[in-house]
C-alpha cells in the first residue's frame, strides 16, 4: 500500500514537471516566432506583423513558393514599410490628422461590397493570412493616415510646368510627329574591292578628316574628292525627309549625327558615303503643350504627379527619420 502511495506521488510529481517543461517550451517557441524587429520611437514591429504584412501583400502560399533570397528581400521590404508607416502615422499625428473609427469601417464595408464578403467570409480570409480583424484594422488605419498626409501636405503643393510636362514628352516620344527636314551633303568615293582599294580609301578618308579638322569646308573637299554628281556643287544633296534617302544613310543622317560633322564611311551598292548634315530643323521646336493629345496630357501629368509625391514622400521620411529613433534587432 505504501509503495502505491509512492508511485502515485512520483507520477503526480513527473506530469507536474512535464507540464512545467511543456509550459516553458511553448513560451519558448512564442518569443521566437513573435520576436521584436525593430522600435520606432515607443512603438514596436514584431515578426508577427512582418508576417501578417508578408502574407497580405503576396499570398501567404504564394509567399512560400518564393525563394530564400526571394523571401528575405520581400521581408526586408515590408518591414521597412512598416517602419516607414509608424513615422508616417507620427508626423500625421503631429500635424493633428486623424483617422476615425467610422472611416475604418466604411473602408472595411467598401472592401466587402468589392470582393463580395460577408463579415464571417473576410474574418477567414484575414485568418488564412495570418491576421485578425483588429490587427487588419491597424493596417487600414496606417494606410489612411498615409493617404490622408499626402491628400493634405503633398498634394496640393505639387505643380506641373508647361516645361516639364513638354521635356517629358520629349524624352519619351509622346510629342507628335511632324516633318523632320535636314540639308544633306556628301562626299562619294568608289567602290572599293581589292585589298589595296579599301586601304587607299581608308588614306583618302583620313587625309579628309584631317582636313577638315584643320579648318578646310565640306564643299570644297568634296568637289576635289567626290565622284557624285553634285562634287561641282561642293556636294550638297539638297533637302530630305525621312523615307527619301537610302535606309543606312536615313538612319545616319536623321540619327545622332551631329550638325555639320562628318559621318565615318556608309557602304551602300553605290560605293562609300561620307555624310554631313548641313542643317536639321527640329519638328518638336515651338511645340507647346496644346499640341499634345489629351489623353497623352493626362499621362504625362499622372506620371509626373506619381514621381514628385514619391519624392517629397521620401523627404518627409527622412526628416522624420532624423526626428524620430529608429532601432532594428538582430
Amino acid at each position: 500500500m505504501k509503495n502505491k502511495s509512492v508511485y502515485f506521488y512520483l507520477k503526480i510529481i513527473l506530469i507536474l514537471v512535464f507540464l512545467t517543461i511543456s509550459t516553458h517550451i511553448q513560451t519558448s517557441r512564442a518569443q521566437v516566432v513573435n520576436q521584436l524587429l525593430a522600435v520606432v520611437g515607443s512603438q514596436i514591429i514584431t515578426t508577427r506583423d512582418l508576417l501578417q504584412a508578408v502574407h497580405l501583400e503576396y499570398g501567404q502560399q504564394q509567399f512560400s513558393q518564393l525563394s530564400q533570397e526571394a523571401q528575405n528581400k520581400a521581408k526586408q521590404k515590408q518591414l521597412n514599410k512598416l517602419v516607414d508607416d509608424l513615422l508616417l502615422a507620427h508626423l500625421a499625428k503631429k500635424k493633428g490628422i486623424e483617422v476615425t473609427e467610422k472611416e475604418i469601417d466604411l473602408t472595411i464595408k467598401r472592401v466587402m461590397e468589392q470582393n463580395k464578403m460577408n463579415d464571417e467570409e473576410l474574418k477567414k480570409a484575414l485568418e488564412h493570412q495570418g491576421m485578425s480583424l483588429e490587427s487588419y484594422r491597424i493596417k487600414l488605419t496606417r494606410d489612411l493616415l498615409r493617404t490622408k498626409l499626402i491628400n493634405q501636405e503633398i498634394k496640393p503643393h505639387i505643380i506641373l510646368s508647361d516645361a516639364e510636362i513638354l521635356s517629358y514628352a520629349r524624352e519619351n516620344s509622346l510629342l507628335p510627329e511632324n516633318d523632320a527636314q535636314i540639308v544633306l551633303a556628301q562626299i562619294l568615293l568608289p567602290e572599293a574591292k581589292t585589298e589595296a582599294e579599301k586601304d587607299k580609301m581608308k588614306q583618302t578618308v583620313a587625309k579628309i578628316r584631317k582636313r577638315l579638322a584643320k579648318g578646310e569646308s565640306f564643299a570644297s573637299l568634296a568637289r576635289e574628292f567626290s565622284t557624285g554628281p553634285a562634287a561641282n556643287s561642293g556636294g550638297k544633296l539638297g533637302n530630305f525627309k525621312k523615307g527619301q534617302l537610302l535606309p543606312k544613310i536615313e538612319a545616319i543622317a536623321f540619327g545622332k549625327l551631329p550638325v555639320n560633322q562628318m559621318s565615318n564611311i556608309i557602304h551602300t551598292r553605290f560605293g562609300n558615303h561620307l555624310i554631313m548634315v548641313l542643317k536639321r530643323n527640329d519638328p518638336q521646336a515651338g511645340q507647346t503643350r496644346e499640341s499634345l493629345a489629351p489623353e497623352v496630357e493626362t499621362r504625362i501629368k499622372n506620371a509626373l504627379f506619381t514621381a514628385k509625391v514619391k519624392h517629397e514622400l521620401e523627404q518627409m521620411l527622412v526628416k522624420s527619420h532624423q526626428e524620430i529613433a529608429v532601432k532594428y534587432k538582430n
